[in-house]
């Protein structure tokens, strides 16, 4: 579901000035992602939200990177395992 952004409109020849072509001006995945930023300080103590997110986000991408077949460094035995 896309909500039109008519305002956008007044300054789309200035963006395209000083941006190039307006190929993808969609704000929807930035929007989507604050959903999901929000549901990492779910479970958050408050004193350092972000620091907690960064956390999440780090070990969610490693996760990500094992379970896709990824290599990393080993310095023990000096190779890519």
């Amino acid at each position: 579901i896309s909500k039109p952004k008519f305002h956008f409109l007044i300054h789309l020849s200035a963006y395209i000035c000083w941006f190039g072509p307006a190929i993808i001006f969609s704000t929807e995945h930035y929007e989507l992602f604050n959903h999901v930023f929000c549901l990492t300080c779910i479970y958050s103590n408050r004193q350092a939200p972000s620091c907690d997110s960064c956390r999440i986000f780090a070990h969610q991408d490693t996760v990500k990177h094992v379970v896709t077949g990824g290599f990393w460094y080993d310095s023990k035995v000096s190779k890519w395992v």
